[in-house]
């Protein structure tokens, strides 16, 4: 008897699947992987931050509703076609609608029309209804892209405000290296009997410390990526990462230009403004469409009819046909004798529908004027109404003017007081490095006390901190200018 063998296929399908398996785990995790390290810059913040802005969707609805209305006061301009039927029952005593006369029976009727109307003067109401709702369309149209201008801003803050953040867990998280060095540095010390032990404990609190302001500046990255994600409209998650901007090189540059200058640039492609301009425009046709009221108005009108009713009847002729002598009965032998004499009888038969349809099928045509002679003051007060809503719309344009002009002139005041704040943090900061640095070395020399040099550490540490903010919030300022004036956010 022969030994059984297993079939090598038995050992080769087992590891094939064990293969497929890992390529599988590891393609999801690749995918996880590319999915956790997807970084945003700023420019597909705000991409988002647009596209998924609910501000922004509803003023792109209000564009389409616009659309809608310019469309429906083009067609305006062409005739109305309108067709219509009816069907009645009348009982007892009643009056057949073809026949006119009274009949005592239940009648059937039905009323077949189609009837077109055209619009020939209207007192140009049309012509500045078309061009009113044309400019509604470019005042929509710039509505959606202030808006999308707000949510740029807002966005590039919130960015801003992450990379200060992380800048400062940088500056934390070098303190705690430093602490620790020295914290290393002073047990050796106090091994040896160099240094008291007050001085080793007052390390180890600051160490606690500067651990401590790591804590709060991670929090601070959490708080500030959430603020971000939602003026991105964005679900919070942990893994979202923002792009690094190196901006160590920052040139920090007096502002070249003055708050009228800067005002002059923004008025020119500012779309609040636009749009106000727009407004007035768009009020003027109002005043005109208003005024249309005053005029007549002279319509085109023609209508094809056609009807049945089951009382009304078919009337006919049946004729008789008879011979006789014409000569005997006229007494005048000149007739001949076989003439023939026709003669008949009226008969009722009945109207069938195609037939009433066909014979009672009629067409009209004419003109319609009407001249507004008195029509309780509506037209008046359109016209009053009208010329208060272009006003308010002149006040309007003014007003916005105004706080673009304010909105400016505070933007340059932030900017200047943020370029001399971070000039003048620039000048402390590297004054207390230069501090500390002395400060250090006397220390390690054992030339100064461990309060001294805790309290040099403490100021350059502050002073790096302030210089950090200065730096960003003057950024963002001389970006908020830059923005007025048409350069892009990036």
């Amino acid at each position: 008897m022969k030994n059984s063998r297993i079939p090598k296929q038995s050992y080769i399908l087992p590891w094939l699947l064990l293969i497929c398996i890992w390529f599988f785990i590891g393609t999801k995790k690749a995918k996880a992987q590319e999915k956790t390290t997807n970084v945003w810059n700023l420019q597909s913040c705000i991409d988002f931050a647009q596209k998924n802005n609910i501000t922004i969707m509803q003023n792109d609805l209000a564009v389409q509703t616009n659309q809608n209305n310019l469309d429906q006061s083009k067609l305006v301009r062409y005739p109305t076609l309108n067709a219509n039927a009816s069907q009645n029952y009348n009982f007892g005593r009643s009056v057949d609608p073809f026949t006119n006369q009274f009949v005592n029976q239940q009648v059937n009727s039905n009323n077949f029309a189609l009837q077109a109307s055209v619009n020939l003067f209207n007192g140009f109401q049309t012509k500045n209804t078309i061009k009113r709702n044309q400019k509604e369309i470019e005042i929509a149209k710039l509505n959606v892209e202030q808006a999308k201008n707000n949510v740029s801003l807002n966005v590039a803050l919130e960015y801003l405000n992450v990379l200060q953040a992380k800048e400062l867990l940088l500056v934390a998280e070098k303190n705690v290296n430093s602490t620790q060095t020295q914290l290393e540095r002073t047990e050796k010390l106090f091994k040896a009997g160099a240094v008291a032990e007050g001085d080793l404990i007052n390390l180890k609190a600051t160490l606690a410390n500067n651990n401590l302001a790591v804590t709060n500046a991670k929090n601070q990255i959490l708080l500030a990526k959430v603020r971000l994600q939602q003026q991105m409209n964005m679900p919070a998650d942990e893994q979202f990462e923002i792009e690094n901007v190196n901006i160590d090189n920052l040139q920090v540059t007096q502002i070249a230009e003055t708050p009228a200058q800067i005002y002059q640039s923004a008025e020119a492609i500012m779309p609040n403004i636009k749009s106000a301009d727009e407004t007035i425009k768009s009020r003027m046709y109002s005043i005109e469409i208003a005024r249309g009221g005053l005029l007549p108005t002279l319509n085109l009108n023609g209508t094809l009819f056609s009807g049945y009713s089951n009382a009304t009847k078919k009337f006919g002729f049946q004729p008789i046909t008879f011979n006789t002598i014409v000569g005997f009965v006229n007494n005048d032998p000149t007739l001949p004798v076989n003439s023939v004499v026709n003669s008949g009888i009226r008969t009722v038969e009945d109207y069938h529908f195609a037939e009433q349809v066909a014979d009672n099928f009629r067409q009209q045509i004419g003109f319609s004027l009407n001249i507004p002679i008195f029509n309780q003051g509506q037209v008046k007060n359109n016209i009053a109404n009208s010329r208060i809503n272009l006003r308010n719309a002149e006040l309007q344009s003014k007003l916005v003017r105004n706080q673009l002009r304010q909105t400016i002139e505070q933007a340059y005041v932030d900017a200047l007081s943020a370029y001399n704040t971070f000039t003048a943090r620039s000048t402390q900061a590297e004054a207390q490095q230069q501090s500390f640095a002395i400060q250090e070395k006397r220390y390690n020399a054992g030339a100064s006390n461990l309060a001294d040099f805790t309290i040099s550490r403490i100021n350059r540490d502050n002073a790096s901190t302030d210089l950090i903010r200065s730096k960003y919030d003057y950024l963002f300022r001389k970006k908020v200018l830059d923005f007025y004036q048409g350069k892009p956010l990036n």
